[in-house]
């Protein structure tokens, strides 16, 4: 496998494969040019105002707005961004990543070119190799690309139309699709005409191998409701629940909401304005294992999604763990949406947007916890089916049933 390295992204997970099965490939970060041209031209403009001094304000010389030279580096420098990160920040590692792939290959022929997005920069580097080597490629859209409801109010126009036609050149030569939802899928399908396999992205069941019938300790005496994550500001919104906290009265001081790795900022204004910021605490970010121990120790977890009806197909990583964790679940935003979905078949929880509907819950799981000192497990059915394992197979059977894998695999046995 070829990966990158030195994204400035936090390492918290284990890799999950031998080491030397990885090739590291170096990269180059393109979003530093601006900010050193930012301090270089802060330098400049400071030593030219000591060189001019008060003597040229007081003949006459109008010195330029610190202000409006802000103003325009800052949209150079937007503009530099979306120009240069495309398809994303990590564009400068294509060069590197296209040359492992070829030594990768150069004394072995694999049956396919497999490459999982975002970075989408990945499905770059897979169609270069697909046309060097004449082999076949699949791209994973683990999220979507152009069509990212969320990239709306990140770019500007002129930078969503390059996305688009860049994604249409880039995914019209791979030889199927793969990705996380079917409602996603469906929309793939439509868009490309080619086969789209749904993989889920599951729970690691070596994360989750306990007895859920052995009780844990609790985080707290409270009834404490478990967010890890940060939160899509406006979109995926805590305040249904600080409502329906607020709501209870005196019983809402039986309840703790407890964030891990969100940015505060995003969760006390809020609680502040439904009045109930002494319920609500944030903690800093934490490593994957602390975070799993976390939602095992929760007595409720809190799913929230953007209620709208393009985020019917979004369905996080988070989401899965959760289930993992046999934990019931409280979830908020669209009730329709695939997470609403499983959760709702499966009995894991709730999904609820209703204050006074999500008080009504909340009274229900108060009174298990009075009554018996903990909230009980889902059942191990609950999650079945939804484990990486499984969801592997059914990526292995999808890629191995692509004509075009059979006769390259047809064509390397020969």
């Amino acid at each position: 496998a070829v990966s990158g390295k030195y994204w400035n992204l936090p390492e918290t997970l284990p890799l999950g494969v031998p080491l030397d099965r990885v090739i590291y490939a170096r990269s180059v970060d393109v979003n530093a040019p601006p900010g050193q041209v930012r301090q270089a031209l802060k330098r400049l403009a400071g030593r030219a105002g000591a060189k001019a001094g008060p003597a040229a304000t007081m003949a006459g010389a109008t010195p330029a707005s610190p202000a409006a030279g802000r103003s325009a580096l800052r949209g150079l420098g937007d503009f530099y961004v979306n120009l240069l990160n495309l398809p994303d920040k990590t564009i400068g590692w294509f060069p590197w990543a296209y040359g492992a792939g070829l030594r990768l290959c150069r004394d072995w022929r694999p049956d396919l070119i497999f490459a999982s997005g975002p970075p989408m920069t990945a499905l770059l580097v897979a169609r270069r190799l697909s046309d060097r080597l004449g082999l076949p490629w699949v791209a994973e859209l683990r999220d979507r690309w152009a069509d990212d409801p969320y990239a709306d109010t990140a770019y500007p126009p002129w930078r969503l139309r390059l996305d688009h036609w860049l994604e249409r050149r880039v995914l019209a030569t791979a030889t199927a699709l793969v990705t996380v939802t079917e409602p996603w899928a469906e929309f793939y399908r439509a868009k490309y005409g080619k086969p789209v396999a749904t993989i889920y992205n599951g729970y690691d069941p070596r994360d989750f191998d306990f007895d859920p019938a052995l009780p844990t300790a609790p985080l707290s005496p409270h009834l404490v409701i478990g967010y890890t994550g940060g939160i899509y500001p406006g979109r995926r919104d805590p305040a249904p629940l600080f409502q329906a906290l607020k709501s209870l009265g005196p019983l809402g001081e039986k309840f703790r909401v407890i964030f891990c790795g969100t940015d505060p900022g995003h969760v006390y204004p809020i609680a502040e304005r439904a009045g109930v910021r002494h319920l609500v605490e944030v903690r800093p970010g934490v490593t994957n294992a602390e975070a799993l121990e976390f939602q095992r120790r929760s007595d409720v977890l809190l799913l929230m999604q953007w209620n709208d009806p393009r985020e019917q197909g979004n369905c996080p990583g988070k989401f899965f763990e959760y289930i993992g964790s046999l934990r019931p679940i409280l979830g908020l935003g669209l009730e329709n949406g695939v997470p609403a979905t499983i959760t709702r078949d499966r009995a894991a929880g709730f999904f609820l947007n209703d204050p006074p509907a999500i008080a009504a819950q909340l009274k229900t799981w108060l009174a298990e916890k009075e009554a018996s000192g903990r909230i009980r497990s889902l059942p191990l059915a609950t999650r079945e089916g939804l484990s990486r394992t499984v969801q592997f197979e059914l990526l292995e059977q999808f890629l191995a049933g692509l004509p075009l894998v059979r006769e390259a695999a047809r064509s390397r046995a020969a």
